[in-house]
């Protein structure tokens, strides 16, 4: 097992209800952190939390946006040096019916869950020490594997990340990059909004993270793949 100290690691979706819980970990282990989202005050109030703990910097940064990526890209290099690990931990879902698609949605879900995925994975490429390697680990969703009537495009664009992440892996290797998806069963997190859910037969966000830490721990010989699991209630 590998130590999480001192590790450069970058972070989307920072401020979620798995990024939020994965990032306290992490912080506690000592790595150095560069969180990124969307939502300003949220990300603000963890940054804060965290920085007492280990070395931060953080951003509000739109996903789908390049040239948002490579500004915090280059930010977190020149901080912290040449990173290690990328979380991509942002992601949305709009329940849909095909037949209302509003086309808009389509769009956004797409460049939040895979366009996000693709170009951060793009500039942290750019930027690994090739000698010491990296790893990225992308987050997709038992969604995946299983379509659901309230939710074909969000299966759909998880569905994509997995194939992405397969695609990454091949090319990336040439760099001492290693790519992992995980495909967690439903969370008992903010995601679901309103929507009725049996929140008792749900993952908890602190098991997602530990299975992320797991990740990150395991020596650089070991290359997952994909990681699929669930709540053990679930099935």
């Amino acid at each position: 097992m590998r130590k999480i100290a001192g590790l450069n690691v970058i972070v989307t979706g920072a401020n979620g209800g798995i990024g939020s819980c994965v990032c306290r970990k992490l912080a506690d282990r000592g790595a150095n952190l560069a969180l990124a989202s969307n939502d300003a005050d949220a990300l603000a109030s963890l940054a804060d939390e965290l920085s007492a703990r280990t070395e931060i910097i953080s951003g509000v940064v739109d996903v789908s946006s390049e040239a948002d990526i490579e500004s915090f890209t280059r930010r977190a290099v020149e901080r912290f040096g040449a990173p290690d690990c990328l979380l991509n931990l942002a992601g949305l879902s709009i329940p849909t019916k095909i037949a209302e698609l509003n086309v808009a949605d389509y769009e956004l879900m797409l460049d939040v869950n895979l366009k996000g995925s693709l170009l951060m994975s793009k500039y942290f490429a750019r930027a690994v020490d090739s000698e010491r390697g990296g790893l990225i680990v992308n987050i997709g969703s038992m969604a995946a594997k299983r379509a659901n009537a309230n939710a074909p495009l969000y299966c759909t664009a998880k569905a994509a990340v997995n194939m992405l992440s397969a695609g990454m892996q091949q090319q990336f290797k040439e760099q001492n990059i290693r790519v992992t998806t995980l495909n967690p069963g439903g969370a008992d997190t903010p995601f679901w909004g309103n929507r009725p859910v049996n929140r008792a037969k749900l993952l908890r966000p602190d098991d997602i993270a530990d299975v992320i830490v797991f990740v990150l721990e395991c020596d650089s010989r070991i290359a997952f793949s994909e990681l699929n699991f669930e709540s053990f209630l679930s099935l």
